[in-house]
């Protein structure tokens, strides 16, 4: 474990049949577990992980299985192995009761585990412009347009010229070419011998997920939650609007939910507000330690 909260180790740990990478943070309080989106991988919580360590909390940033450095099988991107694999990391490293925030799909993931376990298992759900996401509700949706509509880009290019095309669609006012941004764009692709760059989380394990989101109920789940609930939706992209029904739902039926709009802002949050994303985590889950 890391002496310094701003320092990181790189770690092996155990999921399901696999071998995950987790970035740990250290620290010595209740724990923090963050979970990053689809297509995505941990070092997007980069900005926003120190803050949460050095304000006193045990804090693990976790690839999830075909993302980042962790292992990419074939099969098991449903919501109950991905679960699998969080309970084993997180046994692993004997973290209990710790506060779930995800990101995107990483909010779906969290959401999934806390309704599938006892009550003591998560101390709060922290659900950051995901979890709310019901992708079968969304008015006109079939499951082949989610899959038209949600399947990834397919790329190979020289890595350089793909971090510059990344720039694109990293958020007003980060910069992705220094720094951790960079780091967490690097992590996201695989480099082949030749320096072409490809996505790292393969196009059919891609599809699985997508699979796995059409079929999941956000709505279903809510009443088996017991912990409290932190949402956080991102305010300014072109979903904003409709994600607000949605997000009323959660909130009728999730229990002790409160919401934190991050108005002027992207879906990527932790990269673009993590100082303010982390601000609203520590105070949220010191609530939680604190019990309420």
């Amino acid at each position: 474990m890391p002496t310094n909260p701003s320092t990181p180790t790189d770690r092996s740990v155990p999921g399901d049949g696999i071998v995950l990478h987790a970035r740990d943070w250290g620290g010595d309080g209740p724990p923090v577990v963050l979970l990053h989106g689809l297509a995505s991988n941990c070092r997007i919580w980069d900005g926003v992980a120190p803050l949460l360590a050095r304000a006193g909390f045990r804090v693990l940033a976790l690839d999830q299985r075909g993302h980042g450095e962790s292992d990419q099988p074939a099969d098991g991107y449903g919501f109950e192995t991905v679960g699998r694999d969080l309970e084993a990391a997180l046994g692993a490293l004997g973290i209990a009761r710790p506060v779930l925030a995800g990101h995107s799909w990483g909010g779906n993931v969290a959401l999934q585990y806390a309704a599938d376990r006892d009550a003591d298992a998560v101390a709060g759900l922290a659900l950051v412009d995901g979890g709310f996401i019901e992708i079968s509700a969304w008015q006109g949706m079939t499951r082949e347009k989610a899959r038209e509509q949600l399947a990834p880009p397919r790329f190979a290019v020289p890595l350089q010229d793909w971090l510059e095309q990344a720039g694109r669609w990293i958020p007003p006012g980060v910069d992705h070419r220094n720094g951790w941004v960079r780091d967490f764009l690097r992590a996201g692709v695989e480099v082949d011998t030749r320096g072409v760059a490809r996505a790292r989380f393969h196009f059919d394990n891609h599809m699985q997920v997508v699979e796995a989101m059409y079929d999941q109920r956000p709505s279903q789940l809510y009443a088996k939650v017991t912990c409290p609930v932190l949402i956080c939706p991102a305010g300014s992209d072109e979903f904003a609007a409709a994600k607000r029904s949605a997000i009323d739902l959660a909130a009728s039926r999730l229990p002790d939910t409160r919401v934190t709009w991050f108005e002027d802002t992207m879906h990527d949050i932790p990269l673009q507000r993590p100082e303010a994303l982390a601000a609203e985590l520590t105070g949220f889950a010191r609530e939680v330690a604190d019990g309420g």
